[in-house]
C-alpha cells in the first residue's frame, strides 16, 4: 500500500499552511506572512516565518523549512507517509490508506525478541500480584509507588526457581530468542532466570518496543543494588534513554526534557506529575543519548544526584550537550537525596519547585568548580579561574559574558576584563581578516550566486528553464546542477512548477533545505525576467571561459610536443577572443545602466 502522488498533490493543494501550522504552535500576520516562535530550536522571539503565497515556512535562525508536510513531520516525529495522512485528516480530505498501512516493517528476529519481552514483562507483572511477589509487592508501596505508577511502568517481579524460563518454555519460545535478549542466561547446569528475586522495571526504546530490564533487589546486603540487561542486539546502553517513548511528547509541549540518573528518579518525578523525564541509566551519558534526547527538544535540564559523582557527571554530560548545539539548565538539588528521597523527605511539593527554578549552565560552573578547587590556595585559584574563565568566553550573550567576568574577578580577585576585551579585540581582528580574503573566493562566490539565481529562475518559469537547455545546459554547483535537473524532468510533465509540491520530490533534506535559503533569500530576484536569466548565464560563461584559459596557459608551459603545443595556443587564442567579448558586453551593459 502507497499514496499515490495525485493524493499527495491533492492534499498538498487543499491545506493551507498557515492553518495548519497554527493548529500546532501560536501564529502573529506579519504583513503578507505569519510568524511563530520556532519549535525546532530554543527560540524566545519568533524567528519562524510562513509564508502561504509560497507555501512554505523557514526559520532564520535554524534553518528549519519546507512545506506543510516538512513541518507536521517533523513537528510530531513522524514519517512522510504519515504526516500526508495527518494533514489530510486535519482538512477532512478523505484518502483509500490509513497510518496502520504504514507501519515500519520488522526484522522477525528482533519481533520474536519484541515478543518475548513483551511475554515476559507480562507474566513479570502477573507474578508481582501473586503470593510469591507480595513482599516486593509491599516493598514497592513502602517506597511510595501506588497501583497507577506500577501499571503505568509495568513493573513486575522475578521470582525463583527459574519460573520464568519455564514458563517462555511451556508457551513455546525458543531457547534461542529468549537467551537473545537476555531474559534468560545459559550455564553449565542449564538455562535459567536472569533477574531471579529482583523487581523488574522494563525499558524500551524511542518505538516503545520493549529491549530490556533494569531490576533492583530488595536485599541491603547486596552490593548490585541494581542490574541492567546486558548489552545485545536489541539493548546497548550508551545507545538508550529510559522512558524516551512516554516522555517525547510531553517534552515538546513543555519545551526542554529533564533528565535523571535511574528508573526510580523517573518514576518519583512521575509521581510529582512531572512527566516530561528521561533517564541515562547512570552518569556515563554519552553523545548518542544526548543526540535522542535533542530530537525532542534542544532544551535539556540535568538532574542528577547532588552527591559528588552526580555533580560531576553534570558538568561533563552539559558539557558536551553544549558542543551539540543544546541550552543546558541545572536543576539544583543541595538537599543530599535523590529525588525518590526527596519526596520521602520534604513532599512532592519541594521536587516541583526545584524543576521550576533551574539555574543556567554557567551558574552551575562557578558553583561546582568552586568545590572542586582550593580557592585559599593560590594556584588552586589560578586553575578554578581560568576554566571559569573558558565557559565565560562561550557565552553568545555580551551582558552575560561582562557580568559573570565581573563576578569573577570580585570572587578571586584577579583582573579578567583585560582578559575579556583581548577576546573582544581577536574576534573583530578575526571578522576583518574574513572580510579581506573575500575577494580571493570572490570568482566562486559570485559564480554560485549566479548559478542560484539562475536555478530560481527556472523554477519560476519554463521559459526560464528553455533558455538555459539551449545556451548552458550545465551548472558546477553540486546542489545547483541536481536541482537544475529535477527542475527540467518536472517540466516534461507540467507547464508550471508549484514550490511547495515540488519540494515533496525533494528526497534529500540538503536539496530541500537549499531550496528553502533560495526561495527565501532577499538578495535574488524573486520574480521571471528573461534579462536576468541571461545575465546569469553570461556570467557563468564568462567564468568558465577565465578558468579554461587559466588552465590552458598552464598546459602550454609545461607541455612538450611541439604539435600539441600549437593546438593548445590556437585553442588558448579562440578563448581569449570569446572571453574579451563577454568582457565587453558586461563593460557595456554597466555603461548603459549609469546613463
Amino acid at each position: 500500500m502507497r499514496l499515490n502522488d495525485e493524493d499527495i498533490l491533492k492534499v498538498r493543494s487543499s491545506a493551507d499552511i498557515a492553518d495548519i501550522i497554527g493548529r500546532f504552535i501560536p501564529l502573529v500576520k506579519k504583513g503578507k506572512s505569519f510568524t511563530a516562535v520556532c519549535p525546532f530550536h530554543d527560540d524566545h522571539d519568533p524567528s519562524l516565518s510562513i509564508s502561504q503565497d509560497k507555501q512554505i515556512y523557514k526559520c532564520f535562525v535554524c534553518g528549519a523549512g519546507g512545506n506543510v508536510f516538512t513541518f507536521v513531520q517533523d513537528y510530531e516525529h513522524i514519517t512522510f507517509p504519515e504526516a500526508v495522512i495527518k494533514v489530510a485528516d486535519l482538512i477532512g480530505q478523505p484518502l483509500q490508506v490509513s497510518v496502520n498501512d504504514f507501519v515500519k516493517q520488522v526484522d522477525p528476529h528482533k519481533e520474536a525478541g519484541f515478543k518475548v519481552m513483551n511475554e515476559a514483562i507480562q507474566y513479570m507483572m502477573y507474578t508481582l500480584n501473586s503470593a510469591s511477589g507480595s513482599t516486593a509487592k509491599e516493598y514497592l508501596h513502602k517506597r511510595g509507588l501506588d497501583e497507577k505508577m506500577i501499571q503505568l511502568f509495568q513493573i513486575g517481579y522475578n521470582d525463583e526457581s527459574d519460573n520464568l524460563t519455564k514458563f517462555l518454555k511451556a508457551k513455546g519460545y525458543k531457547d534461542s530468542d529468549c537467551i537473545a535478549t537476555n531474559v534468560t542466561k545459559i550455564t553449565e547446569s542449564g538455562i535459567h532466570d536472569v533477574f531471579t528475586s529482583r523487581i523488574t522495571f522494563p525499558i524500551h526504546d524511542v518505538d516503545g518496543n520493549p529491549i530490556g530490564f533494569s531490576a533492583r533487589t530488595m536485599d541491603p546486603n547486596n552490593p548490585s543494588k541494581y542490574i541492567n540487561t546486558t548489552e545485545t542486539e536489541f539493548y546497548v546502553k550508551g545507545n538508550t534513554v529510559y522512558n524516551y517513548h512516554r516522555a517525547k511528547n510531553d517534552a515538546r509541549k513543555m519545551g526542554y526534557i529533564l533528565v535523571v540518573e535511574g528508573v526510580t528518579d523517573v518514576i518519583a518525578f512521575a509521581r510529582a506529575g512531572i512527566t516530561n523525564v528521561c533517564a541515562t541509566l547512570g552518569t556515563a551519558c554519552t553523545t548518542n543519548q544526548l543526540k535522542q534526547l535533542k530530537q525532542c527538544s534542544s532544551t535539556i535540564r540535568f538532574c542528577y544526584d547532588g552527591d559528588r559523582a552526580g555533580q560531576a557527571a553534570t558538568y561533563r554530560a552539559s558539557k558536551m550537550a553544549i558542543e551539540l548545539g543544546c541550552k543546558v539548565e541545572i536543576v539544583s538539588n543541595k538537599t543530599g537525596h535523590d529525588p525518590d528521597e526527596i519526596i520521602k523527605e520534604f513532599g512532592l511539593e519541594k521536587l516541583q519547585a526545584m524543576v521550576k527554578k533551574p539555574i543556567t549552565w554557567i551558574e552551575f560552573v562557578f558553583d561546582y568548580l568552586s568545590t572542586k578547587y582550593d580557592l585559599d590556595n593560590y594556584s588552586s585559584k589560578k586553575e578554578f579561574a581560568q576554566e571559569v574563565m573558558s565557559e565565560i568566553k562561550l557565552l553568545s550573550d555580551d551582558f552575560d559574558r561582562q557580568n559573570f567576568t565581573h563576578q569573577l574577578s570580585t570572587m578571586t580577585g584577579f583582573n579578567f576584563q583585560s582578559m575579556l576585551n583581548e577576546t573582544q579585540v581577536s574576534k573583530q581582528k578575526e571578522i576583518v581578516q574574513t572580510k579581506r580574503v573575500q575577494p580571493i573566493a570572490q570568482t566562486i562566490d559570485g559564480r554560485n550566486k549566479a548559478e542560484d539565481i539562475l536555478v530560481l529562475q527556472m523554477l519560476l518559469s519554463i521559459d526560464a528553464a528553455e533558455i538555459y537547455k539551449e545556451k548552458l545546459g550545465f551548472l558546477t554547483g553540486e546542489k545547483q546542477q541536481k536541482v537544475a535537473m529535477m527542475i527540467l524532468d518536472e517540466y516534461r510533465k507540467t507547464d508550471l512548477i508549484v514550490l511547495a509540491d515540488f519540494m515533496d520530490s525533494l528526497r534529500s533534506d540538503e536539496l530541500k533545505k537549499y531550496l528553502i535559503d533560495l526561495t527565501t533569500l532577499e538578495a535574488i530576484p524573486q520574480s521571471y525576467e528573461k534579462e536576468i536569466v541571461i545575465g546569469a548565464i553570461d556570467r557563468i560563461k564568462k567564468w568558465l571561459l577565465e578558468e579554461k584559459v587559466q588552465n590552458l596557459k598552464t598546459q602550454i608551459k609545461t607541455i612538450v610536443n611541439e604539435e600539441s603545443k600549437i593546438a593548445l595556443m590556437q585553442e588558448y587564442s579562440n578563448s581569449l577572443v570569446e572571453l574579451r567579448r563577454y568582457i565587453d558586453e558586461e563593460s557595456r551593459k554597466k555603461q548603459n545602466s549609469s546613463t
